[in-house]
Formats: structure tokens, sequence, C-alpha cells
């Protein structure tokens, strides 16, 4: 198969992982996506997106879609995970990232270099597995290492609009894991939701931690920062936080392992 990239040989058993270089490949993300956003999460489809079954966006048409394939014997294969990237250079065809519409993220466009936003991560319900996810985060982690990407961001989720329903696990990440000053993205204003629902003493830590969604566990277990504020999502049907990583632990780490 064609490569848009050269990421190296990903791969695992009879799964593998690349950059998307067509658009048939680009669909098969889109249609994946819109199976576990809309039909398993709950999303508010549009009346288009309804009728096609593909999420989709402005912003499909400049990012690189990073996806895991499953081969069948015959050589054939079907799209089973996928991740969303774009760096600070595509970013200028476009003229703005994704999160821009949620947060500030002034902060981090002031970092010189290369940056990275990913996001509309998700993995077929049939494929939740260790491979998968490591298999994604070396694909990440190959492409920082080949665009010299020094920063990684974006948002991150749980499920449902009410953060009450969430409050030790959003009280833990402020109390626990909020980025330092030079980091700190923030929720717009008109969107700013208080992460800060307990106090810290009631904060059962090791509780809040196992709460939290894996991709989120992921971000922290790289050493992985928040930002201030939460972000209701009420297309999407989420609650979204802003995620900072120094790329330097994704090449040390996630390009060899993953763990959830």
């Amino acid at each position: 198969m064609q490569r848009k990239y050269d990421l190296g040989d990903l791969r695992a058993g009879n799964l593998e992982v690349f950059i998307a270089s067509n658009a048939e490949d680009i669909l098969l993300a889109q249609k994946l996506r819109y199976q576990i956003f809309y039909e398993e999460m709950g999303a508010k489809a549009t009346p288009e997106i309804f009728a096609s079954k593909i999420d989709t966006d402005e912003f499909d048409q400049v990012c690189d879609h990073l996806l895991v394939a499953e081969y069948g014997e015959a050589g054939n294969y079907r799209i089973v995970g996928t991740y969303r990237m774009l760096t600070r250079s595509k970013m200028a065809e476009i003229g703005k990232f994704y999160s821009e519409s949620e947060f500030d993220i002034s902060p981090i466009k002031a970092i010189a270099g290369e940056i990275l936003e990913v996001g509309r991560s998700c993995v077929h319900p049939d494929f939740r597995s260790r491979s998968v996810m490591q298999l994604l985060w070396r694909g990440i982690g190959a492409y920082v290492g080949k665009f010299e990407v020094g920063l990684l961001f974006g948002c991150a989720s749980f499920n449902g609009t009410d953060p009450k329903k969430h409050a030790e696990a959003l009280s833990y990440l402020y109390h626990y894991h909020l980025a330092p000053p030079e980091l700190c993205t923030k929720a717009l204003p008109e969107r700013f939701v208080d992460m800060n629902l307990l106090p810290k003493e009631s904060v059962d830590a090791k509780s809040a931690f196992s709460s939290l969604p894996p991709l989120i566990k992921g971000y922290l277990r790289l050493g992985g920062y928040i930002g201030n504020g939460a972000v209701i999502d009420h297309e999407y049907n989420t609650t979204d936080v802003s995620i900072v990583v120094k790329t330097d632990l994704i090449t040390d780490k996630y390009s060899n392992r993953y763990g959830a």
C-alpha cells in the first residue's frame, strides 16, 4: 500500500498503523468516527451527517489521518482506529486549530518550533486493546520525530454534558495536573466551566485517576498537563478538557509501548 509518509514498519500481528494517503482511507476513518461518536456516544448529527453516516468537518482536508488497519488473509483490510493530526505548518492552510473554538491556546502558539494538535481519536469497539492503542501512539511518536514536533496538544473528553457527574475526576485534574502558566491553556470565557468542583482534601486521587477515560490517563502518564477550565460540547455530547504534552516523553515511551 502506498504511504503518504514513511513512519517505519509499525505493525503488531495483522495490525498496521500508517498515515492515510488517499480519500478512500480517510472516508473509512470518517465512517468509523461516525459509528463511535454518533451511534455509540450520542453526538447530535445534522441532517447531512445523518444521511451520509460520516463524521467530517473543514479540518479533515488539511489534517493528516493516522490509521490502524486490520488485514485479512486475502490482503483486504478495514480501519479499526484513527487519530487526526494538525501541525502548525499545515494549520496555515486553514488559519486556525480545532481547539481554538473551545480554548485560548495562545501560550502554546507562542512557543517556537513545530507544535501538533491531535484529536478525533477513536477505536472500533472490537479492537479496544493494548495493541491498537500502542500502535496509535507508536505512530504519533514516529510522526513527532519526523516533523521535529516539540509540543503536542488537543482536547480530550468525558462522555456526557453534566460536569457534576465527573466532579471528582475534574477536580483531581485541576488540583494535581494543572499546566504551569507558560503552558496553561484556558477555556474561552463564554464557554468556561470551573473544574475546581471539590476541595483537594476531599478528592481521592487514586479513585479519581482510575475513573478517567483511558486516553486522558495515557496523556497524564506521559507527564501531560491539563488546561484551566472545561468546555461543554453539546454537539458531541462531551465535557472537554485541554491537554498539553511535551513530546520528548512520547518518543521515549509511547513510541515503544502504551499503557492505559
